[in-house]
């Protein structure tokens, strides 16, 4: 099977763009709640989207950043059989 090869600093790096992805769905779905429930100011979530939307993002490129300029992203060969 053939796996990738992350260096420490990618994998808390790969974390934290979890996190923030998690944080964004949570708002997404706070709000979705808040207009099911009849909430008529549900749009109070739309400043906190776009603040996990921009620290999603900053994280992401965070990542990816690190991928290109650490190269430690690389494939391991696949096992033989």
């Amino acid at each position: 099977m053939t796996s990738i090869i992350y260096c420490q600093e990618a994998r808390e790096l790969l974390d934290a763009l979890g996190e923030t992805i998690r944080d964004l769905i949570k708002l997404h779905e706070e709000q979705f709640q808040s207009l099911v429930g009849g909430d008529l100011d549900s749009t109070r979530f739309d400043p906190l989207i776009h603040m996990a939307n921009e620290r999603k993002h900053k994280a992401k490129y965070a990542y990816l950043h690190h991928l290109e300029i650490h190269g430690c992203s690389k494939f391991d060969e696949p096992d033989k059989m």
